[in-house]
């Protein structure tokens, strides 16, 4: 075989996973469409200013911290290193990220379904579109939750494959990625049982491994169906042909175990993985206490029944059923529209009719039913101790979920593969939840995270996004403290674009502009918008307003022959002006006036003293110009370029 017939081969076997991939990954773009990230706050902006005031030594290996993950900050490092300063690229690379783990999803269902490519592709595209993704997507962070949540469904992988093919080269993997998840993330300790549990559920035979490492094709339906023994012919002995090929399947299985260790050594091997994390950890943090959310400790905050609570709240999650409060859950259950809590209980029937027709199924093939209570111990048991590593702190986010739900994807695509007809309801389970997942997505802006990226988003829009690197040369103030904007933030947001320039200007905040004596060009003035958590820049109107410059008027009244004042009227609906012409009247005497910019009735001197009312809604402010075809005839004073023409005053606020 030459090159080119190898090429040839490689692409042939490939070309489809790449273009399943493709669609996962175009899909995830469009599912997560209007998903941006401009601006860095809270945990996000923090995380990179460590970035960028540490070492790579000190930012990796945090000495002293409340939280060790140093694989995870080498990624984030790493990350950083490359993006730059353009945040805008996170939410695409967090879009990448979580297709690779729906591919690795799909890859894991095809082995798991016994090759039923259609309910694994089904599986792939019902994770990506998981109400659960906002964090993963929207945030910075989102990348140690991606991460953690990938090596974690790597584990219960390759237990899998321990249980069922004998493999301890499967185990000690486990093992390895047990170690990298907890130095991703801290919650993952709580798979240790999980380990130790496959240990023991690895006696007697398990599922050959049929498409494990199957071809493309194999195992589909037709070829199933061709094989000897799978005859639907009743007068046919199906139970002793299933018995020879789990005989057959077992002695195959046998034959690639290759080496393998005493079960007491593997437990001793994953006892020594979890001490060597711990004494690990009480090295760098000084504990062995997790640290909890929002700066609290678990040991400090953990009660039973609240994490009794919690743990349902969370099996209600992986159903469909959303509880809790608003900022937490995007919208309860109970105050979902009808719609949507009729396809969340018409999805929980098909689920519940393929469980029942799974457990058929299992009783049917007797031949191989431990082997299947096995794995559904090990699937249930991972999702488990994930629920209830995420119900001992303060609170329960949905974030925290996105890995039991993802296995429980992959069990039910697991009891695909004893449902026979019936597998077909994993796909109808898809159908029904499918819009469920994309009406909670609408209604992301309901999570505490989501309005004040929107602000920081906006912020980021209105400094370094029009101005560039200009924005550094300028003093930028915001108008209001709605949107309550730590010194931290104000201080370090705009260092994420500075590359490498020293002198960042801080962001400063006023209760109007009026706080401001005067306005420079060296001036940028942002207004919030709280309606649309948003900032307006609003330098230019405050210019217009208030310094479209004023000429020929002076502190006592006086005016030129062509004059411009600016004016805010009180509480009444007018504004009166005062206008006095100290010299002899001739006849024709006139002023015409505008007011912002509009043509108003002129001011015709009929005695000396004029008054001339303009209509104005309270508080309104405004520009009052001046055109007069006289001015005082031999006054002894001239103080600009023209004549003083007369003298103005507001007399009625």
């Amino acid at each position: 075989m030459n090159l080119q017939e190898k090429i040839l081969k490689v692409w042939r076997r490939w070309s489809p996973e790449l273009l399943i991939f493709a669609i996962f990954l175009g899909f995830g773009f469009w599912i997560n469409r209007g998903v941006e990230l401009k601006g860095l706050y809270m945990d996000d902006l923090y995380l990179w200013s460590c970035y960028r005031n540490q070492s790579f030594t000190e930012y990796v290996f945090p000495m002293g911290s409340s939280r060790f993950r140093f694989l995870f900050y080498l990624a984030s490092w790493l990350e950083l290193f490359f993006i730059g300063g353009h945040v805008e690229w996170m939410v695409p690379f967090n879009i990448i990220l979580n297709a690779g783990i729906a591919y690795s999803i799909y890859r894991m269902a095809v082995s798991f379904s016994d090759g039923r490519r259609i309910i694994s592709f089904a599986v792939g595209i019902l994770y990506l579109s998981s109400r659960m993704a906002y964090y993963q997507i929207g945030q910075f962070y989102g990348l140690m939750e991606s991460l953690a949540l990938w090596a974690a469904l790597g584990i219960l992988w390759f237990l899998y494959r321990y249980v069922n093919e004998k493999k301890t080269g499967a185990f000690l993997m486990a093992n390895l990625l047990y170690f990298v998840v907890c130095f991703i993330h801290e919650r993952y300790m709580a798979l240790l049982p999980l380990l130790l549990l496959a240990v023991a559920l690895g006696f007697g035979k398990g599922l050959a491994p049929e498409t494990v490492t199957a071809e493309t094709g194999r195992n589909s339906e037709p070829n199933r169906a061709a094989e000897p023994g799978r005859s639907r012919r009743r007068g046919q002995s199906r139970g002793a042909q299933n018995k020879k090929e789990a005989a057959a399947r077992t002695a195959a299985a046998e034959e690639k175990v290759g080496f393998h260790l005493p079960k007491f050594l593997l437990f001793v091997i994953t006892l020594f993985v979890f001490g060597a994390i711990q004494m690990i950890r009480l090295y760098t943090i000084g504990t062995l206490s997790p640290a909890g959310t929002g700066g609290t400790d678990v040991a400090d905050t953990f009660k039973f029944t609240d994490a009794i609570g919690q743990a349902l709240n969370q099996v209600g999650l992986v159903f469909g059923r959303n509880s809790g409060p608003l900022h937490l859950c995007i919208e309860p259950f109970a105050d979902s529209p009808d719609r949507i809590k009729n396809l969340i209980l018409a999805a929980e029937a098909i689920l519940g009719v393929g469980v029942l027709a799974a457990v058929i199924g299992m009783i049917r093939a007797r031949y191989e039913i431990v082997c299947h209570l096995k794995n559904a111990v090990l699937f249930l048991v991972f999702i488990t101790l994930c629920i209830g590593s995420s119900s001992v702190t303060i609170r329960v986010e949905m974030r925290w979920v996105y890995v039991a739900y993802a296995a429980a994807l992959l069990f039910f695509a697991y009891l695909s593969r004893v449902m026979g007809k019936a597998g077909i309801l994993v796909l109808l389970y898809g159908c029904l939840i499918f819009p469920v997942e994309t009406y909670y997505r609408d209604n992301w802006d309901n999570l505490y995270l989501w309005a004040p990226q929107s602000q920081y988003n906006s912020l980021a829009e209105k400094t370094y996004g029009t101005y560039g690197d200009d924005i550094f040369d300028k003093e930028i103030y915001i108008i209001g403290k709605d949107f309550e904007i730590s010194d931290f933030n104000a201080e370090t947001f705009l260092k994420v674009y500075a590359k490498d320039k020293t002198n960042v200007p801080k962001l400063q905040f006023i209760d109007s502009d009026m706080d401001l004596k005067e306005i420079t060009d060296d001036m940028v003035i942002l207004c919030e918008d709280p309606e649309h958590n948003a900032y307006n820049d609003v330098t230019e109107i405050v210019k217009r307003q208030r310094f479209d410059t004023p000429f020929g008027s002076y502190s006592d009244g006086w005016i030129d022959e062509h004059a411009k004042i600016v004016l805010t009227n009180g509480e009444s609906s007018k504004l009166t002006l005062k206008c006095y012409y100290p010299g002899r009247l001739t006849g024709g005497e006139t002023c015409k006036i505008k007011v912002n910019g509009r043509q108003m009735a002129d001011l015709v001197f009929t005695d000396n003293t004029m008054y001339y009312e303009i209509p104005a809604a309270p508080y309104q402010r405004f520009t009052v110009e001046f055109s007069c075809n006289f001015y005082v005839k031999g006054a002894k004073e001239h103080r600009g370029e023209e004549n003083l023409a007369m003298v103005v005053k507001v007399v009625d606020q």
